[in-house]
């Protein structure tokens, strides 16, 4: 028996969302993405907050989706390197972002969602949104994070935990979400400690930041 066959599954639609939520495509894609861009506005601009930058710096994000934080960021003076899976998405992120992707402010790259294609020490800091759930191999991806970001730097991660229950309209085997306890203990494994922990909570799947900092 197939671990699908195993995993209760929603319907045809609700597999679907999910689907595209991990990796959007196609003209499904683009709709689902700007459904993303607004349904997750708040929790990135949380993530920004508690990622407290201050002097202009090189920032990673992992599953940039349409660029809308990566063209707050260029905004505020930083630079951006983002990783995501979709090659949709990339199309997107670069026009939102064109003349910083001109000048070598932004560089939007697509990867396989386990390694993470910058090089050691490019970036003074990290943040990853809703995207942890869709990674093969999520400890892999969070030391590769812990490889791009310069010592002292700081990782922002916002995701939901597997303690609570997970919605019905979300495919378990699309979203696979790790408990609390584990998302810790994958961080302080890939080279990160722990300074802060918050949820938006009481809710029935409330959103969880937790904010590291590379070791020096």
């Amino acid at each position: 028996m197939s671990e699908d066959e195993r995993v209760e599954r929603p319907g045809l639609v609700a597999r679907i969302r999910s689907r595209q939520s991990g990796h959007p495509s196609g003209v499904l894609g683009r709709f689902i993405g700007r459904a993303m861009v607004r349904a997750t506005q708040a929790h990135n601009d949380r993530g920004l907050e508690l990622l407290a930058l201050g002097a202009p710096s090189t920032v990673l994000e992992i599953g940039y989706g349409q660029g809308r934080t990566a063209e707050r960021l260029l905004d505020a003076g930083h630079r951006v390197l983002g990783a995501d899976v979709s090659e949709t998405v990339r199309r997107q992120a670069t026009a939102r972002n064109r003349a910083a992707t001109r000048d070598g402010r932004a560089r939007f790259a697509v990867g396989d969602g386990r390694l993470v294609p910058f090089d050691q020490d490019d970036a003074d800091a990290a943040f990853c949104v809703h995207a942890l759930y869709f990674m093969d191999d999520p400890a892999t991806t969070l030391d590769e994070i812990g490889r791009v970001v310069r010592a002292g730097g700081r990782f922002v991660l916002c995701c939901h935990v597997g303690d609570d229950p997970i919605p019905a309209w979300a495919d378990p085997t699309v979203y696979r979400i790790p408990p609390r306890h584990r998302i810790e203990s994958m961080l302080t494994d890939a080279g990160f400690v722990l300074v802060h922990h918050e949820d938006d909570g009481p809710g029935d799947f409330p959103t969880h930041w937790f904010v590291a900092e590379r070791r020096v």
